[in-house]
């Protein structure tokens, strides 16, 4: 009898760090839960982005890598689980055959010329940096650095994810969004000076890796994350903002 699968596991099948052995007990663990196997296809995604920015060429996906996406289709048509989540086994059947490598599904970060017109919620965090900026220029405009994610996540929904030690928190304020609650935080960021993190409910569940959008004259990095969507804003340079951004989307689970 083969060991549980661990998120120890699941992390080194990301990273390839695996025998061929292990690889296959994890890709038949993935192949009955779909939800696990939603959220590794989007961290191979991420990584996928990462190695196209470096220029490191993408290695083919194995054949049994290939046999548990089709499982994984089949498996998540029998529960029933919905339009949504057939898709994502679908996008991670289109990886698999090297449509990411041609970059013919949108996915990953992609030049802000290339991509196609980003969501509401994006024009809304462009929105929500520029109120930052004017709060933090006003002196009768109170701002608070008290963050508090779980909190925030217990009375709102809206899971944050965890900031590198060097940022510092300005301001933190809850919105009404189009569709529910969404957080605006604004961020010195060091190098990158100051950002403002978007997050907000939408009504349709996806899962979007980190892309490229110009605004105005500000440059977002958006992803999605199930019912949640976020927004890295600021006006340092594009591939800066795009590399914060996948650090900042591989925190969220």
């Amino acid at each position: 009898m083969s060991d549980p699968i661990t998120e120890t596991d699941l992390l080194a099948y990301v990273d390839e760090q695996l025998d061929a052995a292990r690889r296959i007990e994890v890709e038949e663990h993935l192949a009955r839960d779909p939800e696990a196997a939603a959220r590794i296809m989007a961290d191979l995604k991420d990584r996928d982005a990462l190695r196209l920015l470096h220029g490191t060429p993408l290695p083919r996906p194995r054949e049994s890598m290939l046999a548990a996406g089709a499982r994984l289709e089949r498996a998540l048509a029998w529960r029933e689980v919905g339009l949504k989540l057939r898709r994502i086994a679908a996008v991670a059947a289109l990886i698999g055959i090297g449509w990411f490598a041609h970059g013919q599904v949108g996915l990953g970060i992609t030049d802000s010329e290339a991509s196609p017109k980003p969501p509401a919620f994006v024009e809304d965090a462009v929105h929500s940096h520029a109120t930052s900026l004017l709060r933090a220029r006003m002196t009768s405009q109170r701002q608070t650095t008290d963050f508090n994610a779980a909190e925030i996540r217990a009375e709102t929904g809206i899971e944050l994810p965890a900031f590198p030690s060097d940022w510092v928190v300005r301001d933190v304020q809850v919105f009404p969004s189009r569709h529910g609650h969404s957080v605006e935080i604004a961020i010195d960021a060091g190098s990158l000076g100051r950002l403002s993190l978007f997050a907000a409910q939408v009504p349709a569940f996806d899962v979007i890796s980190p892309t490229s959008a110009r605004i105005e004259n500000a440059q977002a990095v958006y992803w999605q994350r199930g019912p949640l969507a976020y927004a890295l804003t600021g006006t340092a340079s594009d591939k800066a903002i795009e590399r914060a951004a996948l650090r900042l989307s591989h925190t969220l689970r």
